[in-house]
This record gives structure tokens, sequence and C-alpha cells, in this order.
């Protein structure tokens, strides 16, 4: 089970990085990437698989929607529920509280899977590679790592596990 910071407006990387993990966990991440389009309006001549397909990716938008809106403090959650595309609410928190100076872990990695030999020509320049992600995520982690003498630190106490609340 895997545990989300319910995102309050100041602590966006952390809880959008556990959030994205468990997105990805329920197998809908790719809804927030653009990877599954949310489909239009079902037309009356569609088969039943056809049907099935759009029902099931209508299934996972819900998902996707009620997941990232459970993990929002109530404090900023009334003006996002009038956002009905799961990928435009994930945009707009992350246009919203996303601090530049911090780098997202979650992306970072992906990267990293993204990395082949066959694309790197050569194992050095493949070990390089994952290297320098793997120097990223160090630093990453040092950026977004609460600590007990920063303001901005997360407070514990708003831990709450919605893994159960959403399925």
């Amino acid at each position: 089970m895997i545990t989300v910071t319910k995102c309050n407006g100041k602590n966006f990387a952390q809880s959008a990085t556990e959030m994205a993990l468990l997105l990805e966990q329920k197998q809908v991440y790719g809804v927030i990437k653009g990877y599954d389009h949310k489909p239009q309006e079902p037309v009356a001549n569609m088969t039943a698989m056809e049907q099935a397909a759009l029902n099931d990716l209508m299934n996972h938008h819900g998902i996707t929607r009620s997941t990232i809106l459970l993990g929002m403090e109530p404090r900023i959650k009334p003006e996002n529920t009038v956002i009905e595309n799961a990928k435009t609410l994930w945009e707009k928190l992350a246009s919203a509280y996303q601090s530049k100076l911090k780098l997202n872990i979650f992306e970072i990695r992906e990267d990293n899977w993204r990395i082949k030999l066959q694309d790197s020509g050569d194992v050095v320049n493949y070990a390089s590679r994952i290297n320098r992600k793997v120097q990223d995520y160090n630093l990453c982690t040092q950026l977004t790592t609460p600590s007990t003498n920063n303001t901005d630190a997360t407070d514990t106490g708003s831990a709450k596990t919605i893994a159960e609340m959403s399925e």
C-alpha cells in the first residue's frame, strides 16, 4: 500500500511523486501523462467491444480523477472539483504548485527507464547515461526530502493513506 501525503500547496513535489506512484500502481498513470485520452461521447452505432473499451477508459479517468482529488487537502480541493478531465486537473495542480527549483523524482525515473543499450552505442556510454540520471535522482531527493529545520517541511500528521479510500 502506498501512503500519499495530501497536497496542501506547499508540498506538491512530494505529494505529486507519491500520487504518481499510486496512479502507476492502479495502472492509470497513463491518463495524466496523456497516453490514455478521454474519449468523446459514444456514438450510437458502437460495437459491444468498442463500448467495453470506452467504458474501460471512462473508468480509468474516473479512478484517476477521484484519486487526485482524494490526495488534496480540503483547503485546495473546492476550486479543483469542477475540473472533469483528470489530465487537465493534474496539469492545473502542477502549474499552480510545482516549484521550479525542485525536480520531479518520478520524471527522472521514467527517463531512466527510456535509456536503452541499443540507443547508447556501447556499454560505457550506456553506464554513463544511467549514472547521470542517478545523480539527478540523488539531487532531487536531497531537494525534496523534508528536513527538521525547514519551515516548508511536510507535517507528518497530514500523511493519509488514500489507496483504500479510492478503490
